[in-house]
């Protein structure tokens, strides 16, 4: 599994990381407070901490605009915006799914309530939109990144809809699910990358060609992301690997299952108000009898391949190209 982000990646992250500092740095005291906790600038007193997330989405703003030739500075408002947008959802996603902790610290609903978390998700949603407004450049070019960003919203919501619905319905094709986490997780991959090269003056059709690219690697991401959600080591991912099925969620996985042979161990469990352990064992041992973990595992892998084949109609160079298969690679084949 990859240590670290790719270098392609990683070479503007403290760059990235002072813009959203600035992004947070004013405001209402409780609400920057709080934003900042969520960035893990903060501990829970305000504290400082030397912590933050891997800033994927934003190094991926940044690296668009790189592959056309533009300094980092001028893609930084968008790379501000979609990470900003990204801890947005996991607030309000936190809310939903009601997990306590992320990352083996408290989320913000387990501190402050399910009210408070919902309006800390708002607030950076405004900073997020601010960021692309209020900043430098031509207009016609942030214009066009929020768009592609406020697309990408609308569609991961309408993911986020579907993957709660799919918890109340008794069967489910992957396909269906899968087309859902396009949504859900791909969208907002996709659109990173597209706006970097947009805000750096790209054609739009190598934008949207960048952003479908970045959409099939996203789904690939949610693929290993349920996959780590029932397989995954705690102690790697800073998540549970149970509260998946404890919440009775329908991952792929799951979905993949309930097609399957083994399919009425699954349906046993999920039928009990109350999943205890023995029911976590008898899921997770259907779901290996079943097939359902070589699945997972092997649709990730077909997902980035089908994204590297993508990588031909581009009109890059061959380093670049390179490079976002690497970029892709690591992103199914990570462990947190």
């Amino acid at each position: 599994m990859a240590a670290s982000l790719p270098g392609a990646l990683s070479a503007h992250l403290p760059a990235i990381e002072e813009a959203l500092q600035a992004a947070l740095s004013q405001g209402p005291d409780d609400l920057t407070h709080i934003s900042r906790y969520v960035m893990g600038w903060e501990d829970a007193a305000g504290n400082p901490l030397r912590t933050g997330g891997k800033r994927i989405r934003p190094a991926l703003c940044v690296f668009g605009a790189a592959l056309f030739g533009e300094r980092p500075e001028a893609a930084l408002p968008g790379a501000v915006a979609v990470e900003l947008v990204h801890n947005f959802s996991l607030v309000h996603d936190e809310v939903q799914d009601h997990d306590a902790e992320r990352h083996s610290r408290p989320t913000v609903w387990a501190l402050k309530g399910e009210g408070q978390a919902i309006n800390a998700g708002d607030f950076l949603i405004t900073r997020a939109m601010s960021a692309l407004l209020d900043a430098p450049g031509p207009v016609s070019r942030r214009i066009a990144a929020l768009s592609v960003l406020n697309e990408a919203m609308a569609r991961m919501i309408d993911g986020q809809w579907h993957d709660i619905a799919f918890e109340s319905r008794e069967s489910g094709s992957p396909g269906g699910y899968l087309a859902m986490g396009r949504g859900k997780t791909g969208a907002p991959l996709g659109a990173p990358p597209a706006m970097g090269a947009l805000l750096a003056g790209a054609p739009p059709d190598q934008a949207a060609a960048l952003q479908k690219w970045g959409e099939t690697v996203g789904l690939a991401f949610q693929v290993q992301d349920d996959y780590l959600g029932i397989w995954g080591d705690p102690n790697q991912t800073g998540k549970s690997n149970v509260n998946d099925i404890v919440r009775h969620k329908k991952t792929l996985p799951i979905v993949h299952g309930l097609a399957g042979a083994h399919a009425e161990a699954i349906r046993a469990a999920y039928a009990n108000a109350v999943v205890s352990e023995t029911d976590v064992q008898d899921v997770v041992r259907a779901l290996d009898e079943g097939g359902s973990r070589t699945f997972a595992k092997e649709e990730g892998e077909r997902l980035v391949a089908r994204a590297n084949a993508m990588l031909a109609s581009f009109e890059l160079r061959a380093e670049a190209r390179q490079q976002l298969r690497e970029i892709g690679a690591y992103l199914v084949d990570r462990d947190r």
